[in-house]
């Protein structure tokens, strides 16, 4: 049981950075219709401006300032790029978008090098968290006696866990959670919800529609900002890992339904479940998120909550 709740926790922490990102891919392509494959390249650029800000200044601060300098760069992105490419085919999508993403990965090799930087962690979430059940001794040594600790009545003894993942997999749900709100019951939700039926219509009403679409596109990018923030310290930072979680990300998007949130989530949590139970098998780990995509697009081709007709 304590091996099960562990490899649970591990597909839940790969889960919540795929969930992440593919909520910023489908969100965009859920609203303006558009392939965003210059997604990588945001997580790039979010985890060097946050291990920038936090080594020159304070974690603390990169909280803020990072997520608010993707949302203007995802801004800028939407204004000087996407809102030219949105009655195009989706191949010009990919191919405009994918050459954007090659093009931030060889300024980052120019400017920090191609070797990882270090991304140290802040003092508050540096450690391991304790989760212990009935009867359980935990040693007197300091390491574990400042740690966290969680009673779980199905634990035997103890077991630990590196307490950085938990905090990455509670920002996720909470910025799941956010943006589900924000969508669904305010008004600027509604607004975009209308323009994506009818954005016409909507224009005609006296709302400024492609405003608030380039502020999705800002959404999507402060998201990207966000899972820099708190995978940078996990996967490392290097140039090419846009471009490594690109294609998950985007099968996770596919398997869940193209602009479909929930099934981003729902698609995510299945893939870092799926990466963790086979943790102990490289080769069948390095082709299990195909084998997922290959199954449920043979069933179901608008992905497990796509809606009827997008990519069908």
């Amino acid at each position: 049981m304590n091996d099960l709740f562990l490899t649970v926790l591990a597909g839940l922490q790969i889960g919540a950075i795929y969930a992440m990102l593919a909520l910023g891919l489908t969100l965009i392509f859920g609203t303006l219709g558009v392939v965003n494959f210059a997604h990588g390249a945001l997580y790039v650029i979010a985890i060097y401006a946050a291990v920038q800000v936090a080594i020159n200044v304070d974690f603390t601060v990169a909280l803020i300032v990072v997520p608010l300098f993707l949302f203007v760069v995802g801004v800028v992105f939407e204004r000087g790029v996407i809102r030219f490419f949105y009655d195009r085919p989706h191949t010009d999508q990919i191919l405009v978008t994918f050459g954007l993403a090659i093009v931030v990965e060889e300024v980052a090799k120019w400017l920090f090098g191609a070797n990882n930087i270090p991304f140290p962690r802040p003092d508050w979430g540096d450690g391991v968290i304790i989760f212990y059940g009935p009867g359980a001794v935990i040693p007197p040594v300091p390491v574990f006696q400042e740690a966290p600790q969680l009673w779980l009545p199905f634990i035997d003894g103890f077991v630990t866990f590196d307490y950085w993942r938990i905090i990455l997999i509670g920002v996720t749900i909470v910025a799941v959670s956010v943006l589900f709100y924000l969508l669904q019951f305010t008004r600027f939700g509604l607004i975009v919800r209308a323009g994506m039926r009818d954005s016409d219509m909507v224009q005609f009403l006296g709302i400024n529609i492609a405003r608030r679409f380039a502020m999705v596109v800002g959404l999507g990018a402060a998201i990207a900002g966000v899972a820099g923030l708190f995978g940078g310290p996990i996967l490392g930072v290097t140039p090419d890992q846009g471009m490594k979680l690109l294609v998950p990300s985007f099968l996770v998007v596919v398997i869940g339904g193209m602009g479909s949130l929930a099934g981003a989530v729902l698609a995510a949590v299945i893939i870092g479940l799926s990466l963790a139970f086979t943790a102990d098998n490289p080769d069948i780990q390095a082709v299990i998120i195909y084998l997922i995509a290959v199954v449920v697009l043979l069933f179901r081709p608008r992905g497990l909550l796509g809606r009827k007709g997008v990519f069908e």
